[in-house]
């Protein structure tokens, strides 16, 4: 099945959601509020009850302490909010009232000046889908100014199931198929052009997902590449394109990249 791609967006959100962590919303506003819950830095709020120690938060919250220990960025407690509706009927008004730009898709990551926002309906892929999305908010409370590809990149590896360490088989699938029918070949300096969400098809999350996850699990020595390179975002106002980088410390990237790929192939 193909790919369902999801849409992350930053947006002011109405004045309804600014404030502090409590929120306080009109009954109009079309929110989930009949149930709540806070599960350390998450909080939650449905439509339906969910056990205090549902497995799906227990994995969200050991999500931080992943990316914090595979990708050596700091841990934050900046609050998550998290909106769980119980149908897509339901979800899809809300959305259609309140983000009417925004595209067709089960969840969302809004960021706004003061809080970090994950709006998902209920589902069969719903712990996949809150896992890509969290992992955008964790990214964003640290590193807010992430390129593009990256940020998708990394979410796409943290959206699997933990056991699976980012091993996407759907992406792997899809790049084996077109290296083999049509020649492709990853290109960062190609990927990094790409400055709108508009513009990224399956191709460009799958490749994004590949130098994540070829970074992260090749050597230690490439995931230290990815590790300073997320530190120089953080850090710095204008980090040079990650491609720069590799180009001095792993000339043949590309190439590697791709007999990664090979080596994950079925």
């Amino acid at each position: 099945m193909a790919k369902i791609i999801r849409w992350k967006t930053w947006v002011l959100l109405l004045a309804a959601l600014t404030g502090c962590s409590t929120l306080t919303l009109a009954p109009s506003a079309g929110l989930p509020g009949r149930f709540s819950a806070q599960r350390h830095h998450l909080l939650l709020r449905s439509d339906f009850p969910l056990p205090q120690h549902h497995r799906m938060l227990d994995e969200l919250i050991m999500l931080r302490g992943d990316m914090v220990g595979r990708l050596g960025i700091p841990s934050s407690d900046e609050p998550i909010h998290l909106f769980l509706f119980e149908s897509g009927e339901r979800f899809e008004r809300f959305m259609r009232a309140r983000h009417p730009d925004f595209p067709d898709r089960r969840a969302f990551f809004v960021e706004s000046d003061s809080r970090l926002i994950v709006y998902a309906q209920w589902g069969d892929r719903m712990a996949e889908d809150l896992r890509h999305e969290t992992a955008h908010a964790y990214l964003h409370a640290v590193a807010p100014n992430l390129p593009l590809w990256l940020d998708e990149g990394l979410a796409e590896y943290f959206e699997v199931p933990r056991r699976q360490q980012g091993l996407h088989r759907q992406h792997i699938e899809w790049l084996v198929g077109r290296m083999r029918r049509q020649g492709w070949q990853p290109n960062l300096k190609r990927l990094e052009r790409v400055a709108n969400h508009r513009d990224l098809q399956q191709d460009e999350y799958a490749e994004a997902w590949l130098w994540v996850h070829f970074l992260l699990e090749s050597s230690p020595e490439t995931a230290n590449v990815l590790r300073g390179y997320l530190s120089a975002v953080r850090t710095s106002a204008a980090p040079p394109p990650l491609s720069a980088v590799l180009e001095r410390q792993l000339p043949d990237a590309a190439a590697a990249a791709a007999e990664h790929l090979r080596t994950l192939a079925p």
